[in-house]
């Protein structure tokens, strides 16, 4: 009886974490750690799960500086912002901040490169025209530590952990008749 009620904990234990996870981010666009090569005018962050309308991002440059976002709506799982300047090349960082369905804060940050072409403007010339093309660079791609939110990404159901719950459950009910029966 004591190792059933034992296997019973252990098994709780073991899954608990997977139950008790909060929702994370999903996906992004920009997608974090890209390198962007045409201008930003909106993004979009995607959760696991639906979030409260009280959730929210900015846009921040290399310098910490906040960027213009306008139109933040939130619409069930999805978080988005118009970008309203002209961003220069560089790193960029969306930071967020989100009411999970639990009521729980959650925090993350995507960060990304924008590598856009620099359009130069075309001199004309009556006797030759030449066009010069913009100068695009290759940059290594950004190794990032992994955040929290992309380590709780696990898309998987409960389905499984229910399963395994009933399963020792059902076990734990057979060997305690069992038992009885003897």
């Amino acid at each position: 009886m004591k190792k059933i009620i034992l296997m019973t904990i252990a098994c709780l234990l073991l899954f608990s974490t997977q139950a008790f996870a909060h929702t994370g981010l999903e996906s992004s666009n920009p997608a974090q750690g890209s390198t962007i090569i045409e201008a930003v005018n909106e993004i979009t962050l995607t959760y696991m799960t639906k979030i409260e309308e009280t959730s929210s991002f900015k846009l921040v440059n290399a310098s910490d500086e906040s960027m213009d976002v306008t139109n933040l709506s939130v619409n069930d799982n999805v978080m988005t912002g118009t970008v309203e300047t002209n961003l220069k090349n560089g790193p960029y960082k969306i930071v967020w901040k989100i009411v999970g369905i639990d009521g729980h804060p959650i925090e993350g940050e995507v960060d990304f490169v924008l590598n856009a072409p620099i359009v130069e403007e075309v001199k004309e010339d009556t006797a030759t025209e030449t066009v010069e093309e913009p100068e695009v660079t290759e940059e290594e791609p950004v190794v990032e530590e992994t955040t929290s939110a992309e380590v709780e990404e696990d898309k998987g159901s409960n389905t499984g952990l229910i399963i395994a719950i009933v399963v020792v459950l059902a076990a734990a009910v057979w060997f305690m008749t069992r038992r009885k029966n003897k």
